[in-house]
């Protein structure tokens, strides 16, 4: 796969199929318009996706935070394992945003050194701020130039259509296993693993904190079982996602804790990927720290019985 940073820095001899989008997650609704892209691209054209980074929500709306499904490192992972041979990651800037919409399809359509006889859009993809009128104005310009555009239609999963926003919502809710299954793979947090306080050392429980982007979406507050990844062996874990109220005061900053079991390397400094599997229960204050050492080992008894039944039913 190759990659641009720019659309300008694209060019192609072969006529190629493209498709446009910000593709945070590349979910299965996503994985659907690329199979689309890849399947009308075989034998004769070259696959083209453009991308933009930022997030159109980071620019646009710069008062509220936003947090993304990937990094863009792992946006570039996942696209490339569906095989697509050009990706454009195009910068989304305020002069970007005020460009019309004509105006860019034009740039993009008419010009000869993008070779473009086909687009695949999805339902809900769009350039400016017109969102409703978009595959209609493609749709006719592109026709002007001979261009064939295919519209995928949205993808649903238990009656919900899959998209990035209601992944988020999702995760935020604690519901990991639609985000998982809307994904098509488990969600994942990784990062260094920094020094911690010790606390879960002392109550025989070490941890491995980790520090992720801090644009990275954090699931809900709670215990949950996990899966580690450590220079690709795999582990079996219990993930702490919280503010530690029985422990701190003052310090509400939200911190990413992990307990792999029967593992015991330093890996300090190391880098780290968290698999979220299933939430074993929400973040709770407790009266002492004897309670909460006594709730930590049932945490772990439940993480241990909930991949035994995981084995079993394999």
């Amino acid at each position: 796969m190759k990659i641009y940073s720019l659309i300008d820095e694209f060019s192609s001899f072969d006529p190629c199929v493209f498709t446009l989008g910000v593709f945070d997650g590349v979910h299965i609704g996503h994985q659907e318009i690329i199979k689309n892209l890849i399947f009308r691209s075989r034998k004769k054209y070259c696959s083209v996706l453009l991308t933009f980074h930022p997030h159109p929500k980071e620019i646009l709306n710069s008062d509220k935070k936003f947090f993304y499904l990937n990094t863009i490192s792992e946006r570039i992972y996942n696209l490339k394992k569906t095989g697509i041979e050009h990706l454009i990651i195009h910068p989304f800037t305020i002069n970007f945003s005020r460009l019309r919409t004509e105006d860019f399809l034009k740039k993009i359509l008419q010009h000869p050194k993008y070779k473009i006889r086909k687009i695949i859009t999805g339902y809900d993809s769009h350039i400016g701020k017109n969102r409703d009128s978009f595959y209609e104005k493609l749709k006719n310009l592109s026709h002007n130039y001979g261009i064939k555009v295919y519209k995928v239609s949205p993808y649903k999963f238990q009656e919900k259509i899959v998209s990035s926003t209601h992944i988020r919502k999702s995760l935020l809710l604690g519901n990991i296993q639609w985000a998982n299954q809307a994904l098509g793979y488990f969600y994942t947090l990784s990062g260094n693993v920094i020094e911690g306080k010790g606390i879960g050392r002392m109550m025989n429980f070490p941890t491995a904190n980790l520090q992720v982007d801090s644009k990275k979406l954090i699931p809900k507050k709670g215990v949950y079982a996990v899966k580690i990844n450590y220079l690709n062996n795999m582990y079996s874990g219990m993930l702490n996602i919280g503010i530690n109220p029985t422990l701190e005061k003052k310090n509400r900053k939200i911190k990413i804790e992990v307990h792999i079991f029967d593992f015991f390397e330093n890996i300090y400094g190391k880098k780290i990927e968290i698999l979220m599997i299933r939430i074993i229960r929400e973040e709770k204050k407790f009266n002492s720290i004897q309670e909460l050492k006594r709730q930590i080992c049932i945490d772990k008894i439940n993480v241990q019985k909930f991949f035994s039944r995981e084995k079993k039913n394999r």
